[in-house]
């Protein structure tokens, strides 16, 4: 295997180098802002009258995060020759050096188990619990591509905790198909180094982005036209994979596909949605289901720095986890718009009713902020939210105190998404709230009661909101990953309008019409975008040989 870098200087001089130990910044671990794109920048004339370089291969991948990795691996274990490119220095700065875990179906380690997780029962959880808008076919082949991705990363010494020990068909699924990696940036990056220097037919290229798709006149698509600092290389080969990891830093793809919506970008700056764009200029059909994987650690807010919520001792504010309790929740109105308990104990699978509006909001008293203070985190969280987070997150909370509450509530005050009054009237006004005393009026009814015939949400979660002062704090929706993309026939192979293979093309992980509306289980994109880099990875390799 050879590993490039990429560059101005490296391009003259035609030397090979190592990657560089530099992290990306907007990692899925780290705090940093992402960077952003709206999508204009992409509209520009075509490169192929500026390339410098031109060179083949039997399959070009596009993106060396879950998926495409997998897939660079699949392709040349299938004997083809294959160059993988991705626009990060290294593979720190990937997608998958910096997930938490990945649900995989049969895997060599889930085999030794009585109880393992089959192919039949993943398939049978997620076509209904996505209301059968999965491309059915796809998903099947992609379950069944499922072992051999889980096993390439055993076999390259990727280290994970193994939620399914000791789990039988009554545990949660989270923990029957749970491999929690155990590692995260450089040594896990470590691994995935070593996976492809083991395959000699398989070249790495970073610091590399794609801008264009190779399309001949037959409608074939026969490279792609890649870019670096003003360097110009074409990559030509029969079968080309986009693996770009979605359109999440993209605001104008978001305002398109989610009616609107703000979302803060918690996931890598590069997902600006160039792959997806790539195969609707070669004519592929964008899909018509989009969703997103929420973060399963509390909300977000773009005001803030960390701009999003993530386990104690991360540097993130804690009044990020005010919506894991079940406190209530209200839209730019004022107005509750959802059962709380939904947004507590399925965090991650409740990004629709958040999408709906850029901002939502709830309100605390101050005896609810003095036993946030004194007490265990853990002692706020319910045994559904618990069973959401699944035991490696939740560890994160065992233990914890947050005695400086207060503290960063006044820090989230002085960066403007939060706000005290001694009246809930004033505390309406400070971010034109206009029906909130209302609203919080009907609420401590319900909680007087302990039933509301509202929004139905149960007792044990309901709590006056009535001794002054009081608090307000707006949160944006948050986002690891964008769902949803190009449609492809049932093995990972673009079509058009007409359902017809655009030939010489593939598509796998989140860029693809797959799994996507809504998202419904814990780690199965991290999973399902294994399994499918290892699909298209093989039916390329088929396809072209």
């Amino acid at each position: 295997m050879a590993t490039f870098n990429l560059t101005r200087r490296n391009f003259i001089k035609g030397g090979m180098v190592g990657a560089a130990g530099i992290a990306a910044a907007g990692a899925l671990a780290g705090c940093s802002s992402p960077s952003k794109s709206t999508g204009e920048e992409k509209k520009q004339e075509s490169l192929a009258g500026k390339v410098k370089e031109t060179q083949s291969a039997d399959v070009v991948v596009i993106g060396l995060g879950a998926s495409g990795l997998m897939a660079a691996l699949a392709a040349a274990d299938a004997g083809a020759k294959v160059i993988a490119v991705d626009s990060a220095t290294n593979f720190e700065g990937t997608t998958n050096t910096h997930t938490t875990g990945a649900w995989l179906i049969e895997s060599k380690e889930e085999l030794k188990h009585e109880h393992y997780l089959t192919q039949q029962q993943a398939f049978e959880l997620l076509e209904p619990g996505t209301h059968f808008q999965c491309n059915g076919k796809a998903l099947r082949n992609i379950i069944r591509s499922s072992a051999q991705a889980a096993n390439y990363l055993i076999d390259g010494g990727v280290k994970f905790m193994y939620a399914f020990e000791g789990s039988d068909e009554s545990s949660p699924m989270l923990n029957r198909g749970g491999h929690v990696y155990l590692e995260e940036g450089e040594p896990r990056a470590d691994n995935f180094r070593d996976m492809c220097a083991q395959r000699s037919s398989l070249t790495t290229i970073f610091n590399c982005k794609a801008q264009e798709l190779v399309v001949g006149d037959d409608g074939k698509v026969t490279g792609v036209i890649c870019e670096n600092n003003g360097t110009v290389t074409q990559f030509d080969a029969p079968a080309v994979i986009v693996c770009t990891g979605g359109f999440l830093s993209n605001e104008d793809m978001i305002k398109e596909h989610f009616a609107g919506a703000v979302i803060v970008n918690q996931g890598m700056g590069q997902n600006d949605g160039t792959g997806i764009k790539m195969c609707q200029a070669a004519g592929a059909q964008i899909g018509k289901n989009f969703s997103v994987s929420c973060n399963e650690m509390g909300a977000a807010n773009l005001k803030a720095s960390p701009s999003y919520s993530w386990a104690p001792g991360r540097d993130t504010n804690p009044c990020f986890y005010l919506p894991l309790f079940g406190n209530i929740l209200v839209d730019k109105r004022g107005e509750r718009f959802m059962n709380e308990q939904q947004m507590a104990e399925q965090t991650m699978y409740s990004g629709e009713p958040m999408l709906r509006d850029p901002y939502y909001y709830t309100v605390i008293d101050q005896t609810y902020l003095d036993t946030i203070k004194s007490n265990p985190v853990f002692d706020f969280l319910t045994e559904g939210t618990k069973a959401n987070m699944g035991a490696a997150l939740l560890m994160g909370f065992q233990g914890v105190t947050i005695d400086n509450f207060e503290e960063k509530v006044d820090e989230a005050i002085d960066q403007g998404w939060a706000a005290k009054a001694d009246t809930i009237e004033e505390l309406g006004e400070a971010f034109s709230l206009t029906n909130l005393a209302d609203t919080i009026d009907k609420y401590n009814e319900a909680c007087a009661l302990g039933y509301d015939d509202e929004f139905f949400l149960p007792a044990d979660y309901m709590h006056a909101i009535e001794n002054g002062p009081y608090y307000v704090f707006e949160y944006n929706p948050g986002a690891w990953v964008t769902l949803g993309g190009i449609k492809t026939d049932g093995f990972c192979r673009a079509v058009n309008s007409d359902n017809d293979i655009v030939e010489g093309l593939y598509v796998a992980g989140v860029d693809g019409d797959f799994w996507s509306v809504p998202y419904f289980q814990g780690g199965s994109c991290n999973g399902l975008s294994l399994a499918s880099g290892v699909l298209a990875g093989k039916t390329a390799a088929e396809d072209v040989l």
